[in-house]
């Protein structure tokens, strides 16, 4: 468990980070129009790093000898519980904030471009 949880210490504190930001109110946090679709491009970015890191977490818990399509489809499915999961919140329980189709889409190419990174770019390592 504790090896598990170092592994995936880093997917799990940007998991937390995205959380909060994503359910503050929209008062309590900077004001972010620096040009038009800058929110969707941070939906983006947010879900590609946490993509990246729950992979880099799966590959050292595996280390380096995982099921690319196991990894693939758990990684899916965390990332996607996640992005509904933060619009259900700013939906039901953040004053201020509106849940978007749009957001979901955005988190979805930032999941896509980081396992499309991950399927063409990681080999498995060999066992010696």
């Amino acid at each position: 468990m504790l090896r598990f949880l170092i592994n995936y210490a880093w997917a799990i504190i940007w998991g937390l980070l995205m959380l909060l930001l994503m359910g503050l109110p929209s008062d309590d946090l900077p004001n972010t129009n620096y040009f038009v679709g800058f929110d969707k491009l941070a939906h983006c970015g947010f879900f590609f790093v946490f993509t990246v890191l729950l992979l880099k977490g799966s590959i050292m818990q595996s280390k380096g000898r995982g099921s690319k399509v196991k990894t693939f489809a758990i990684v899916l499915l965390v990332t996607s519980s996640l992005a509904f999961g933060t619009e259900a919140i700013q939906l039901y329980f953040s004053f201020g904030r509106m849940a978007d189709w749009w957001d979901i889409f955005a988190d979805y190419m930032g999941i896509g471009m980081a396992l499309l990174s991950y399927i063409l770019l990681h080999q498995k390592r060999q066992g010696y």
